[in-house]
């Protein structure tokens, strides 16, 4: 019998200096989770603390390193 395939959604907070930064965390917890499954990285939101004030990031792409925002070696 043939397996099924299904979707699902996992819902993580994270902490991070900036947005380039959550992008990197976000896309290495997808990397991690690869695996043997497909996994994407769909939205990333910023989501202040006791706030109701999100903010939905434009770009969600993997970071490439050469980023002005990328934290220095020192």
């Amino acid at each position: 019998m043939a397996k099924k395939r299904y979707t699902i959604e996992l819902d993580m907070y994270i902490q991070a200096d900036n947005d380039y930064m959550a992008r990197k965390i976000a896309h290495k917890i997808a990397d991690e989770v690869k695996e043997g499954y497909e996994v994407s990285v769909k939205t990333i939101t910023e989501t202040p603390f006791g706030s109701f004030n999100t903010r939905a990031l434009d770009d969600i792409s993997k970071p490439s390193g050469k980023n002005k925002e990328e934290e220095l070696p020192f």
